[in-house]
């Protein structure tokens, strides 16, 4: 399998490009793209949370935990005292960084359930409902933060199974095959489990009408993007 550090280098790369990309079709703030780039980033090191006291695990459940504590923070910030938002906010952080990762870890398996398209999908589906009811992200934004994180997550699996082909002595480890797969069948509860946070976070997830009203619009030029002016004008000749 690949290290932590090509899968979070492989996927910020991956990510800045798509970030650039989609932020000058669609002229999006710096602040977006930046956001975008660091949810291919997350994505890109999702399917090792799983490692028992691994660092993307930490830093991961760390990170969740922050977000959420400060979203919920900021979400309340007109109902309570400063004591009570950061004590409420503190508890959050830490329930989700101790107990949570205890328990995630208790009921994962490396390579296991988690490392499938469809917990990519699971994950993507959970950013988008995230996004969208949790810190109030509009929804095309929401499904844009949700196509990176799955970008990233997909680009993990994929690079685990390359590291599973050892090239210079022409062979296949034990490996291959137990990173890029549709659903991991040796775990059904597992797998039953993904199926079903999945199509719950699938009704929290926002309308998608907006987002293919954005992409499917006349005004939209990919080759005003992706190519300078002096190709366009020597291929108009």
């Amino acid at each position: 399998m690949a290290n932590f550090n090509t899968h979070i280098l492989s996927s910020a790369v991956l990510g800045s490009l798509a970030a650039t990309t989609v932020s000058k079709l669609f002229e999006l703030p710096v602040s977006t793209a930046l956001l975008l780039t660091v949810c291919g980033a997350v994505g890109g090191v999702l399917p090792d949370i799983d490692l028992k006291h691994s660092t993307p695990g930490k830093i991961l459940f760390s990170v969740l935990g922050f977000l959420l504590a400060l979203g919920w923070l900021f979400a309340r910030l007109a109902d309570f005292s400063v004591l009570e938002l950061w004590l409420f906010a503190m508890a959050i952080y830490l329930t989700v960084r101790f107990p949570i990762w205890a328990l995630f870890h208790q009921l994962t398996v490396h390579r296991g359930a988690l490392h499938s398209l469809a917990a990519a999908m699971m994950f993507s589906f959970v950013s988008a409902a995230l996004a969208y009811t949790f810190f109030s992200v509009s929804a095309t934004l929401s499904w844009m933060l949700a196509a990176f994180v799955a970008s990233g997550y997909v680009l993990h699996l994929i690079l685990d199974e390359i590291y599973s082909v050892d090239f210079l002595g022409a062979r296949i480890k034990r490996s291959f095959g137990s990173a890029l797969k549709l659903l991991d069948t040796q775990r059904p509860a597992a797998s039953c489990m993904v199926l079903f946070v999945t199509l719950v976070a699938w009704f929290w997830t926002p309308p998608t009408d907006p987002l293919w009203a954005m992409l499917s619009s006349k005004d939209v030029d990919w080759s005003d993007v992706l190519l300078p002016e002096y190709i366009e004008l020597k291929q108009q000749r």
